[in-house]
């Protein structure tokens, strides 16, 4: 697949994180890269810190999984997130989204967290030789849940077919078999629906079932906003750009995930 815009871009290329098969890291982050700079220059212009952010892998006891994570600051966005997602409400995020509760902003993060962990790549077995990784290296397919979970992001974008009351249970389902049904993961899935909202040519996305606001407008409507206490105590070294690069890349990750705008399809259309 080779989507003409950027929002099919850059989720043709988070999804190759996680795919099966040899990957050289160094080509995938630049991938990466390049398609977050097109979306965040077309959404964010200027004031996109989406640089900040890069491809990589940590060794744990577990193993080994490529995902996206901070440069300088050398930590995955959903180890971030796992922190954020008990913050207050920020003033700004509620001035833009005024129908949005606490519960709500959690749900949202939580659920982003857990879209950038389906999109990790499977951890690999630990080696002997760790950080003497080459560059390219064969990645074990997906777990059923993460593929599931995967296609069913996919789907919100790609099945036209579905109606958006499918495309929610298999999104719900697929979530809680790849995250557990723990009680916030359980809540946080009947608090996630895909809707069309806004105008009428506005395609299917990621929304709150009960507010109906998209996750992305959420999410970005933090940008700039200063970095939750709870975040920098374990994080006391991030900076505000840093804090603003995982809104930024958080904000565009879920884009990804949306249809684009019908006029958009249309121009396309025509231009051909």
């Amino acid at each position: 697949m080779n989507p003409s815009w950027p929002r099919g871009r850059l989720r043709d290329v988070l999804l190759c994180v996680g795919g099966r098969g040899d990957v050289n890291e160094a080509d995938l982050s630049a991938a990466v890269t390049s398609a977050l700079r097109e979306l965040a220059a077309e959404t964010l212009g200027e004031r996109s810190l989406a640089e900040l952010v890069t491809v990589g892998a940590e060794d744990h006891p577990w193993g080994r999984s490529l995902g996206l994570r901070l440069a300088d600051y050398d930590v995955e966005l959903p180890d971030v997130l796992l922190y954020a997602d008990q913050s207050d409400l920020p003033p700004q995020v509620k001035e833009s989204c005024p129908t949005l509760s606490q519960e709500e902003w959690e749900a949202v993060l939580l659920v982003s967290k857990l879209i950038f962990r389906g999109l990790q790549s499977e951890p690999e077995p630990a080696r002997d030789d760790a950080g003497q990784h080459p560059q390219a290296t064969p990645r074990p397919p997906r777990s059923v849940a993460r593929e599931q979970f995967c296609q069913a992001l996919a789907a919100i974008s790609e099945r036209v077919d579905l109606h958006q009351h499918e495309l929610t249970g298999q999104l719900r389902t697929a979530l809680l078999n790849f995250a557990s049904e723990t009680p916030d993961n359980k809540e946080a899935a009947q608090r996630i629906a895909v809707l069309h909202t806004g105008e009428p040519q506005q395609g299917p996305r990621l929304c709150l079932s009960r507010s109906g606001l998209a996750f992305s407008k959420v999410v970005l409507s933090a940008d700039g906003c200063p970095v939750p206490s709870c975040v920098l105590e374990e994080f006391p070294d991030l900076t505000q750009d840093e804090w603003n690069a995982v809104i930024h890349v958080t904000g565009l990750t879920l884009m990804a995930f949306e249809a684009e705008l019908a006029r958009d399809v249309g121009i396309a259309t025509v231009s051909r």
